[in-house]
């Protein structure tokens, strides 16, 4: 018999759901092939934030270009709820895709897209107009007027060659749902990477065709072209990527007139309170980075910082997120309550098995991270010292977010869209209010106010939601504080020999790129081995779900790989 990757994919998910395959071994196999794509994705993300700090460097022209080009993904994956396509959608496909009815879920999905799409026909003005005007804000409050006059000239032509990206993203947004409908997350994780390094492109030809001396004042016309069309066109290279994905999952995307659709009507009124919870989270970015432009600097700096935040959050908890969603849908709809609750936690564990140890790496090793990515006119005291202090203030809130994104997918699985969206609301109250005390202070001590701000209050939200999701769920025989403990007490233990390492290297080596690289990465191999040391010692169960799930990959692989050489 020959076997292909589509067809043996669909056989283990049938093996799955008659329980011949074990439900945690398969999600942590899935969490893991999620996991090591977006590796990629995101190491190519840190690279295009590096190229933007040594061709663009901690200047305003920085800050503009970077702040101008957040802007697209704030609009759709913040204030249009974008990140719920992968959520919300997945549910209302899950019944169609296990009907057989490909019909129906091609009607649905096109239908979302199609609202979306006019959505952001409405949305998109405002981000033109107000765009410019937020970063000449963050200029004046930084004493700077010429500056922001010349930053709001650059922003407005920037952001109109920008803003076709949103739509892009909504392509972007609806083909992932389609392919983590049928339990396909490997090609949707990976080709963010397509975009990033397409971008790094973009950047090498403008450092090589215009240099890197312009400043905000003096950026000529053929260079801001050159960026923001080159940006653009990297990003529809992404959207074509991803949707030629979900028509290889069953899913050809075509926009609709899903207004016209009671069933995509449904799902619109369900994901209303998540576009509010989105929103307020956009807002609370945007708040961050406007204030981080009162620094030379300060927007690149501390996106470099976000962008490791994300990466623990990709790799930690969007995967467990992501395959743990279909399966959690699946039992809420056959009221399998006790296994829904069992299987949370177990996510809740796998997740923080990769994050905590992940946030004391960041808090331990900022200034080693910092110089690795800090190339071209970033390599300065004054920009690795911003980029170091933004990671070590972000890094309590990997923990933090990490248990808020699989709370609240869980919570979608259950069609609840209104828990997750109240403690979003207290995450926004407290952190706009607290961010706001970072116009009292100057240089670094700005990031670090803005980082500590958000990790307090994602903390604080974290807990609210947790606690509610996890209390209407009834008993369980899962007990998650015995995995915590004896993942807090590896995180520790591996810290020293981690820090340690990274001191020795640059010892030896010296302080150059390639030190602070190889430094870094000897760093990272050491901490993370002793860690899955410690935890092998005690036999956390988070190692017998990994074991599992490399095993349940081994196999899909082997049958992958015989269904290619036997055709």
């Amino acid at each position: 018999m020959s076997f292909t990757a589509d067809n043996y994919a669909d056989e283990l998910a049938a093996a799955e759901d008659a329980g011949t395959i074990s439900r945690t071994t398969a999600a942590a196999g899935d969490s893991i092939a999620v996991a090591v794509w977006t590796i990629v994705a995101r190491v190519s993300g840190l690279a295009k934030f590096a190229a933007i700090g040594a061709v663009l460097g901690p200047t305003f022209f920085g800050n503009t270009y970077q702040f101008t080009n957040s802007l697209p993904n704030l609009v759709y994956y913040g204030f249009l709820a974008g990140s719920l396509f992968s959520s919300l959608l997945v549910p209302a496909l899950v019944q169609h895709i296990d009907a057989g009815d490909r019909a129906a879920s091609q009607r649905v999905a096109g239908g979302f897209l199609g609202v979306t799409a006019v959505a952001l026909v409405a949305v998109a003005p405002v981000a033109i107009f107000l765009g410019p005007l937020m970063l000449r804000f963050g200029a004046l409050a930084g004493g700077a007027a010429t500056t922001g006059a010349a930053q709001e000239r650059v922003a407005r032509w920037l952001i109109l060659m920008f803003i076709p990206q949103i739509f892009l993203y909504g392509v972007v947004g609806t083909a992932t749902a389609a392919m983590n409908a049928r339990r396909r997350f490997a090609l949707a994780a990976a080709a963010p990477a397509i975009e990033s390094l397409g971008i790094v492109a973009v950047l090498v030809v403008t450092a090589l065709v215009f240099g890197s001396r312009a400043g905000v004042n003096n950026v000529s016309t053929g260079e801001m072209l050159l960026l923001g069309f080159g940006t653009t066109g990297a990003v529809a290279l992404h959207a074509a990527t991803q949707w030629w994905g979900a028509k290889r999952a069953g899913i050809t995307l075509i926009p609709r007139a899903g207004w016209r659709d009671r069933e995509v009507r449904a799902v619109v009124r369900r994901a209303l309170p998540s576009l509010v919870q989105a929103g307020l989270q956009a807002l609370q970015v945007l708040a961050l980075l406007i204030v981080a432009n009162t620094v030379a600097g300060g927007v690149v700096a501390f996106q470099i910082a976000l962008n490791f935040y994300y990466l623990a959050i990709a790799v930690g908890a969007t995967p467990v997120a992501l395959a743990w969603l279909p399966r959690l849908a699946r039992m809420h709809v056959a009221d399998e309550m006790q296994e829904f609750h069992d299987t949370l936690l177990r996510g809740l564990a796998l997740g923080f098995f990769i994050t905590i140890p992940a946030a004391a790496g960041y808090l331990a090793l900022a200034t080693p991270l910092a110089r690795a990515v800090s190339f071209g006119k970033m390599n300065s005291t004054a920009g690795v010292g911003m980029v170091s202090v933004s990671l070590m203030a972000l890094s309590v809130a990997v923990i933090a977010q990490t248990a808020f994104m699989i709370a609240t997918y869980a919570s979608y699985a259950r069609k609840d869209t209104r828990t997750p969206m109240k403690s979003m609301m207290l995450q926004a109250v407290l952190c706009l209010g607290l961010v706001s005390s970072a116009l009292l202070v100057h240089g670094s001590a700005v990031l670090l106010v803005i980082g500590l701000a958000f990790s307090g209050s994602v903390t604080v939200a974290a807990w609210h939601l947790t606690r509610r999701v996890l209390k209407g769920l009834g008993p369980s025989t899962e007990h998650l504080t015995p995995s915590l403990l004896k993942i807090a007490v590896g995180a520790a233990v591996m810290v020293g020999p981690a820090w340690a390492c990274a001191r020795v290297v640059r010892a030896l080596v010296g302080d150059g790129g390639a030190s602070a690289l190889l430094g870094t990465g000897a760093a990272v191999a050491v901490g993370g081995l002793t860690f899955l040391a410690v935890e092998a010692f005690w036999k956390a169960p988070e190692v017998a779900q990994i074991t599992g799930g490399l095993s349940h990959l081994g196999n899909k692989a082997r049958h992958t790989f015989a269904g290619v050489t036997h055709d």
